[in-house]
């Protein structure tokens, strides 16, 4: 699943701390895909709104990059006795085209019924 992000009026080349400025400015644009699907944790397991941390950026090759982040997640169940805050990494790769960044997301959204037959 690809999303694109304009970038703001660049048309010389970007530097990486740049590049994670424009992205941290977008980041509620693209939080929820970043985060994904927390239910293979727990049915319970909800994203802590706003912990989302750019931690690097990693240079592939031309125009293409891997974003490093982290993101805060809790669950709750009083009947379990469970209440523990949880902190995931992962990353996405994108790449810089036409003023654009394209990123690269993992679809993991559970399968209907229906699309399990």
């Amino acid at each position: 699943m690809h999303r694109t992000l304009p970038l703001k009026n660049r048309q010389s080349d970007i530097t990486p701390l740049e590049l994670i400025a424009e992205i941290k400015q977008n980041i509620p644009k693209i939080e929820e895909d970043l985060v994904g699907n927390l239910m293979w944790y727990s049915p319970n397991a909800r994203y802590v709104p706003n912990s989302l941390n750019v931690i690097s950026l990693d240079e592939l090759g031309p125009s293409r990059y891997k974003m490093n982040y982290s993101f805060l997640w809790n669950v709750f169940n009083a009947c379990l006795d469970i209440d523990s805050d949880e902190t995931s990494y992962s990353s996405v790769n994108f790449v810089l085209a036409e003023g654009q960044m394209v990123f690269d997301f993992i679809d993991n959204t559970p399968d209907t019924a229906s699309e399990e037959l």
